[in-house]
């Protein structure tokens, strides 16, 4: 009797195994609740704060992270699907920075650098480092479910479909319920790790797509880079195409 309880709850183990497997959540799954979420937002602008900045940690970063992280006060204007716009003060000195698509567009006083960041993953910056996902993501990289935990938590990994083919990615924990960005690690081409985010205070920028209002930064040896907060956060204000052109 013991032994045919023993092989009937293997049997159901097994059963539960496949079942489970057959019914996981994938990326595409993740990508169209995002697409639907997504709909209702076309833009949003914010005041970003960086506080407790780490200037000599900040200067290991490279390109991408130094510019923004630098930053004292900005604010951060989004355009859907991949548009992006700082305008802020570095160290007394107003600093523009202008992504439209790939190119990268850097106005500060005597200087006008227009930059193609396609090929330059680590150049550029994309919808994580503002706190959100969105369908973009999808777009520029090649998305897979590494793991869901018990708690249904689902970490993915992200790998860039444009630029040199070596070890850059990005890992990414998400709830995939709410959308809410957890928290996320960028690595090298090398990779090895070159950043680590923990999101924060999140609000809705649509009823079913969070953002994270919050980011604490930290390098690859846990030293603080600094926190990232947005203040007077307006969704949908009908920002014009203008704002974010990248011509000289």
């Amino acid at each position: 009797m013991l032994k045919k309880l023993l092989i009937a709850s293997a049997i159901s183990a097994a059963f539960l195994s496949l079942t489970n497997s057959a019914g996981a959540i994938t990326a595409n799954d993740i990508l169209k609740k995002v697409k639907a979420a997504e709909a209702f937002l076309r833009d949003f602008r914010a005041e970003l704060i960086i506080e407790e900045a780490n200037k000599t940690a900040i200067a290991g970063m490279g390109k991408g992270y130094d510019e923004i992280l630098r930053l004292e006060k900005a604010v951060i204007c989004y355009k859907k699907p991949d548009k992006i716009r700082y305008d802020g003060y570095a160290r007394g000195i107003k600093v523009t920075y202008i992504q439209n698509g790939y190119t990268k567009l850097v106005i500060a006083p005597m200087v006008k650098q227009k930059v193609n960041v396609k090929d330059k993953p680590g150049k550029r910056q994309d919808t994580l480092d503002l706190g959100f996902l969105s369908s973009w993501l999808w777009m520029d990289n090649n998305v897979s479910v590494v793991s869901v935990d018990r708690n249904g938590i689902v970490k993915l990994k992200f790998v860039p479909r444009f630029g040199p083919k070596d070890k850059s990615h990005d890992l990414v924990w998400i709830d995939p319920k709410t959308l809410r960005l957890l928290r996320f690690e960028r690595y090298r081409g090398s990779g090895e790790l070159r950043v680590r985010c923990v999101y924060l205070e999140h609000l809705k920028l649509t009823p079913g797509l969070a953002i994270a209002t919050k980011s604490e930064l930290f390098d690859a040896k846990g030293r603080s880079l600094g926190t990232a907060s947005y203040n007077n956060l307006q969704v949908n204000v009908g920002l014009s195409d203008s704002l974010f052109s990248v011509n000289l």
